[in-house]
This record gives C-alpha cells, sequence and structure tokens, in this order.
C-alpha cells in the first residue's frame, strides 16, 4: 500500500519507502502499472533491459477522496503465476486514522481471507519545496525540472513504442539508504508527458522496479479496483 510508514533497511524496504515518498494524491488522473523482475537491468542511457521473466505485477489508484486502490499478483521463476492474489484499498484520513481493507486470494487452493484494520496516522507534512517529480508531474513541471537542474538527462529510450527522454531524478528526503537507491523518470520526447518511472537499489539481486503512466479510464481503473472473489471459493482465517 501506498502513503503509509514504512520502515526496514532491506532492498525492499527501500523500494516501498520509495514509492511512498512519490506517491501523491494527484494521481486521481492516473493508474499505475506496476511490475519488476527476477533479473533485469538498466541502461546508462535508461533503457530497460529484462532478461527474465516478471516477479510480480500490479495495478494502483488513488480516488480524489484520497482512497487508494492497488491490486497485486506474484510470478514463479518459470514464469507461471503463483496462485495468490492481493487486493487492498487504504481509505482516506479521518480524525486522525486509515482503515485498511485487503484481500488475499489463493487461487491454488481456492481459499481468500479479509480483513479489515484501523491504523493511526502519524507523521507531519512533507518538508517544503519542489516536489519530486514522478509519473504525477504535468509536462510544464518536468520542463521546469529540468531548467532548474533538479533533474539531469540520462539519454533518449522507448517507452510502450513512444520515444522517450530519460531522467535522472533525487531520492526523496527521508529514504533509508538514499545514496544506494537511483531514480529515473522516462518523459515523451515530443510532449514532455511522464511515462515511466524505475527504481533500482544497489545490492538488489532482483531487476528495476518499474511504474508505468497510464490514463485514468474506467477500463483501467478497473484493474485497480477489482476485488472479485472467484465462485466456489472457500473462506479462511489466513488464505496466502
Amino acid at each position: 500500500m501506498t502513503g503509509g510508514p514504512v520502515r526496514g533497511e532491506g532492498p525492499a524496504d527501500i523500494v516501498k519507502q520509495v514509492k511512498a515518498e512519490i506517491a501523491d494524491a494527484s494521481q486521481s488522473s492516473l493508474v499505475l502499472h506496476t511490475y519488476g523482475y527476477f533479473s533485469a537491468h538498466e541502461n546508462p542511457d535508461g533503457s530497460l533491459i529484462h532478461s527474465g521473466p516478471k516477479r510480480g505485477e500490479g495495478y494502483q489508484y488513488i480516488a480524489p477522496d484520497g482512497t487508494a486502490y492497488q491490486r497485486n499478483w506474484t510470478y514463479n521463476k518459470d514464469g507461471s503465476p503463483t496462485g495468490i492474489t492481493g487486493h487492498g484499498v487504504t481509505g482516506p484520513v479521518v480524525n486522525g486514522k486509515q482503515e485498511v481493507a485487503l484481500t488475499i486470494i489463493n487461487r491454488a487452493n481456492h481459499t481468500y481471507s479479509q480483513t479489515q484494520t484501523e491504523y493511526p496516522v502519524t507523521g507531519g507534512a512533507n518538508a517544503p519545496g519542489s516536489p519530486t517529480p514522478g509519473l504525477a508531474s504535468s509536462p510544464p513541471e518536468v520542463q521546469q525540472a529540468l531548467q532548474s537542474g533538479q533533474v539531469a538527462q540520462k539519454g533518449t529510450t522507448t517507452v510502450n513504442g513512444t520515444p522517450a527522454i530519460a531522467l535522472s531524478i533525487s531520492v526523496p528526503p527521508g529514504v533509508p539508504d538514499a545514496q544506494s537507491v537511483h531514480l529515473t523518470l522516462c518523459v515523451d520526447a515530443r510532449t514532455y508527458q511522464p511515462l515511466r518511472t524505475m527504481t533500482v537499489v544497489d545490492g538488489n539481486p532482483d531487476g528495476p522496479y518499474v511504474a508505468d503512466w497510464m490514463p485514468a479510464t474506467p477500463d483501467n481503473i478497473a484493474q485497480a479496483q477489482d476485488d472479485s472473489i472467484p465462485a466456489g471459493y472457500t473462506k479462511v482465517d489466513r488464505a496466502g
């Protein structure tokens, strides 16, 4: 889930922290398609070269009221699904608290579990200053970041068939071991519309964490909100 506090200093925890730091309520205008590989690497010019199957995949959408929807599933190294799908809904902050509803579907044994928990929300507002450019940034914001030197061009690449410019961006404040984290933002070479972010953590044996921009159409939003349970599945205390 995004938006909540993440603790720990392992590579996976650092990636989660980066995701949380670059998340923004303005994402109501977009859907994130996220994925990672068992083995992959980013070229110096910002292009992504993957040589293995995906480790996992998901969709994320933050509604205008602040409710976050996220659906994820994982794969085995041979590319086959593991059978586990997770769907989470994090509600907006109300009176200093947030409700999180989680559904886990295990397709291997036809079971599912559901939990709902309320958490206190701690921490203040983000530090003042220019926000970190990301997938929620507008083309003018990207151009301004380039002009101010907040981001630097790495090279040119292609994102889903669109010619793109790869930009190196600074790690948001508060991320543990920030010196080991490398962030790349790819934008449309013609319009500067953000298209993709890649997060690489030194020492992480897995490939880059990738998030692609998708327009917030009804079909794309449904990818993140889908919490349907297949017919005939049995509810258990713990499905995963």
